[in-house]
């Protein structure tokens, strides 16, 4: 399985209990998720774990992974993502998109400004919020009607209408 195959669904945060549990800030809504085998990626590291239980637990989700059974064995964990195949990511509705489809994408605001390129994307509680980066530096644009006014898959294009002191030095 190539790359390109697996999609990050998450990031792992911390430790959950003595018992090598760890616990994953999805990436959106994973409810849907069948948890068979996990990918552990980031930092030069890939390694397929079997899923052994999952559970919902504030927000967040807790794995148990096998081979990591210990506190202290699944710390160095901590920072990377989960990911899965993406044949297993669940069916998605129109205008829903998964983080690591828009990544990379690149953002134009409806008067015809080039912004940069999607390099994150961090959900806040009540909406995500795009992280593009370009000439005018960092530039935070949150994911909500208002403001994204179309995401092009094919030409990888994010069109955004900018809401007065989403630029930088905007007041």
């Amino acid at each position: 399985m190539n790359k390109e195959d697996i999609v990050p669904v998450g990031r792992i945060t911390g430790v959950h209990g003595i018992k090598g549990e760890i616990k994953v800030a999805p990436y959106g809504d994973l409810e849907e998720t069948e948890w068979t085998t996990v990918f552990i990626t980031g930092k030069n590291r890939r390694e397929a774990l079997r899923v052994l239980r999952v559970r919902p637990h504030k927000g967040a989700l807790i794995f148990e992974l096998e081979g990591y059974s210990t506190r202290t064995g699944s710390e160095g964990l901590v920072g990377l993502e989960i990911s899965i195949p993406r044949k297993d990511l669940p069916a998605l509705s129109e205008d829903e998109y998964y983080y690591s489809d828009l990544v990379g994408m690149d953002v134009w605001a409806d008067d015809g400004r080039h912004l940069g390129a999607v390099t994150n994307i961090f959900p806040t509680g009540s909406n995500d919020v795009l992280e593009v980066r370009g000439v005018l530096g960092e530039v935070l644009i949150p994911a909500i009607e208002e403001t994204v006014v179309k995401v092009d898959m094919e030409t990888r294009r994010v069109t955004v209408h900018l809401l007065e002191g989403l630029l930088p030095g905007e007041k």
